[in-house]
């Protein structure tokens, strides 16, 4: 984890003076900061903390802030690069551009100079680490909608071909037994007519018994504590909010709340409302996401100060033909609605413009699911 209120910074220099000075005006904005003297000790800060930053001097007498840049990015591509540069310098800073420097700045520079560009590294740096962390958890989204879809359509499948046993072997049944009840049907008959009757009875019960268990499986469905699972969304977007300057205030429940959920698709539906609810808020503003029960029933609630939702509009953000204009909503909130539902849920929305809004998921707290 990074230290520090904003994130850590590697800032390398041989100069005593710029180093000492750089380290401590960053460290006074809120940065953890790791100072070096050397590109070698550099590389060994690297490898053993954790930087979201990294700010180097070009020209060192041993090896140059380029050289440093290929090394660290050779171990982690994606760690942003500053370079510390005097005008003579310039030909070399367009060279480590095309190495993928991420900025630079020039001696002798200011203070708010110096903390811009950091920021914007930071900023950028954690990102790129939820990008990452989208990615993954859609695709584990997509693995499990898939996996849903082919799990369902056996379980239809082979209760079509269950039926489709059933009927013809109910039908034989019944015939045998009005043949048996006709007196005109030969002796020697009879005894294959009962063997026959028993038979489709067997098939009737293996049908019966395949129905039941195909009925009490539970799937992918796991009874999970709904705080835990909201925190655990919340962790991901919680770079997104800090890096856009709104604060995310959570409130869980006073007890543990257990709710028969698919996790990772549940988790896909709770992202989507908060990373909604972050990009409609802006900087300085807070949401507040509150989990309750309320008469056997888990409220999980998301509320903004952004700019709300024009009423014109409000009844039909569920709708998976409606698009608004800014394509803030799209599919989002649609495949959100059907994931709740596939929950036994319901959601619901309340917001006025200029005063933000509330999104509101209600799920049973005791409930079982059919395969």
């Amino acid at each position: 984890m990074s230290k520090g209120k904003f994130g850590s910074v590697l800032v390398v220099d041989d100069e005593p003076a710029v180093l000492e000075s750089s380290s401590l005006l960053l460290e006074e904005y809120g940065y953890h900061v790791i100072s070096s003297s050397s590109p070698e000790d550099a590389m060994k800060r690297f490898e053993e903390d954790h930087i979201d930053a990294v700010i180097t001097d070009i020209v060192m007498p041993t090896i140059s802030g380029i050289e440093l840049l290929r090394q660290i990015h050779e171990i982690n591509p994606r760690i942003p690069v500053i370079l510390m540069t005097a005008y003579a310098d310039m030909e070399k800073v367009l060279g480590a551009i095309k190495m993928g420097a991420f900025d630079f700045i020039i001696k002798p520079f200011t203070s708010e100079l110096l903390v811009h560009a950091v920021e914007k590294a930071v900023r950028y740096n954690k990102l790129i680490l939820m990008e990452k962390d989208y990615r993954h958890l859609l695709e584990e989204y997509n693995q499990e909608i898939e996996t849903l879809i082919a799990e369902r359509t056996m379980s239809l499948m082979a209760l079509t071909l269950a039926d489709k046993i059933r009927n013809p072997a109910s039908v034989i049944g019944l015939i045998c037994r009005r043949m048996l009840d006709k007196e005109d049907v030969p002796e020697r008959l009879r005894p294959k007519l009962n063997d026959i009757i028993d038979e489709a009875g067997k098939l009737d019960s293996i049908v019966k018994d395949f129905h039941s268990l195909l009925k009490s499986r539970k799937s992918m469905f796991r009874y999970e504590d709904v705080n835990m699972v909201v925190e655990s969304v919340i962790s991901i977007i919680e770079n997104m909010a800090t890096s856009r300057g709104v604060e995310i205030v959570f409130k869980p429940s006073g007890r543990p709340l257990h709710v028969n959920i698919q996790k990772h698709l549940f988790q896909i539906a709770l992202s989507h409302l908060i990373k909604n609810s972050v990009e409609a808020t802006p900087e300085g503003g807070m949401i507040i996401i509150r989990v309750s029960d309320d008469d056997n029933t888990a409220v999980i609630e998301f509320s903004d100060t952004g700019n709300g939702i024009s009423a014109e509009i409000l009844d039909k953000i569920f709708d998976p033909m409606f698009s608004s204009k800014d394509k803030r909503f799209g599919m989002g909130l649609p495949m959100v609605r059907r994931i709740v539902s596939e929950h036994m849920g319901e959601i619901d929305v309340e917001s006025k413009e200029g005063e933000g809004t509330t999104f509101r998921i209600r799920l049973p707290l005791r409930w079982t699911h059919g395969g």
